[in-house]
This record gives structure tokens, C-alpha cells and sequence, in this order.
């Protein structure tokens, strides 16, 4: 059985991400990233109103 070390397991990934990345276009990278902020943003902040309607539910019918 082969055992890898971790810079040997770091230059397999490298490699493996520098192929992906030419494989996608620039304008696909930068569209994606900004799509997955919007999504994370506007997960957090409904969380976040949720949280606070489920405090004042709670509160009201107490």
C-alpha cells in the first residue's frame, strides 16, 4: 500500500484545482462566487427575521 505524505496530497489537489479552474471560464467563477454571497447573505438574514418573529410569537402568547 502507498502512503502519500501531505505535501504530496497538497500538489495532487493543487494540480488537480489549476485543471479545473482553466477548464471554467473567468466569468463563471466571479458569477458563481457572487451568487453563493447573495445566497449566504440572504440565508443569514432570514434566519435572523425568523428568530426574532419566533421571540415576539413566543412572547405575545405567553
Amino acid at each position: 500500500m502507498t502512503h502519500f505524505d501531505s505535501s504530496q496530497r497538497i500538489s495532487a489537489f493543487s494540480g488537480m484545482a489549476l485543471i479545473v479552474m482553466l477548464q471554467i471560464e473567468s466569468g463563471e467563477i466571479i458569477k458563481t462566487v457572487v451568487l453563493a454571497a447573495i445566497g449566504g447573505v440572504s440565508s443569514y438574514l432570514f434566519t435572523l427575521a425568523f428568530k426574532f418573529l419566533l421571540i415576539r410569537f413566543r412572547k405575545k402568547f405567553k
